[in-house]
């Protein structure tokens, strides 16, 4: 059902579409409204004049780096 409807571009990295999903799900419930590094997420906290974006130890553990927030 899903497949025959499936991005190109899902077929053409060889991503299953479901998992893709799934993944994608998980992803976001860990980082929030915004995913990247952490110097984007503070960054884009300046943009939104906010002092707080959830996923900034998501961000610090994924791409290694011990930023402050």
């Amino acid at each position: 059902m899903f497949a025959s409807h499936q991005p190109k571009i899902l077929d053409r990295l060889g991503i299953d579409g479901e998992a893709f999903i799934g993944y994608a799900d998980r992803l976001l419930k860990q980082f929030g409204s915004a995913i990247g590094a952490p110097h984007s997420m503070v960054d884009l906290c300046a943009r939104r004049q906010t002092k707080y974006l959830r996923g900034m130890r998501t961000a610090r553990h994924m791409f290694g780096l011990k930023e402050a927030a």
